[in-house]
């Protein structure tokens, strides 16, 4: 589908497309208005711009660097720890691996639709502890000095 004539309705529809609301959408285009709500209601429900709406996102999914496979890959990696989640680099050169491994596995569950019906009840507690120590802590449990780094490091894979 071609662009449209109207630009208000193409801009409209680009707004929608990027994950804004629709009043939010109309109020950016036209700050003025006194009820951006109901003609943003009344825009988006126009067949055109809907179609239109429906043709960018399938754009923009088709452009996506990833597919889903090769991302659920990543972060397999990323919760056994073979891969950061996340590299700082700092002022004076040096670079930090964070590996949030449990951040990566609720990534993988939100992705994978494991999470969408699970609820935690109000009556139920749920209790987690963390043993934290900071790098220079006098007594680091023996399996973290004695565990062995794996072969292929992060920055070879880049």
């Amino acid at each position: 589908m071609p662009r449209l004539k109207n630009r208000l309705h193409e801009r409209f529809a680009w707004l929608i497309a990027e994950g804004l609301d629709r009043k939010a959408a109309y109020s950016k285009l036209c700050p003025h208005v006194a009820d951006p709500a109901t003609l943003g209601y009344k825009l988006y429900h126009r067949l055109d711009v809907k179609s239109r709406i429906a043709e960018i996102q399938c754009e923009v999914h088709s452009r996506a660097l990833m597919g889903i496979d090769e991302k659920r890959d990543r972060l397999r990696q990323m919760i056994e720890g073979t891969l950061p989640t996340k590299v700082n680099k700092r002022k004076d050169g040096t670079v930090e691996a964070v590996f949030d491994m449990l951040g990566a596995l609720m990534a993988d569950a939100k992705m994978a639709g494991e999470l969408d019906g699970a609820r935690v009840s109000e009556e139920s507690e749920v209790k987690l502890s963390f043993e934290v120590y900071h790098r220079n802590h006098p007594n680091p449990p023996r399996e973290w000095l004695e565990r062995e780094l794996p072969n292929k490091s992060w920055e070879d894979s880049n």
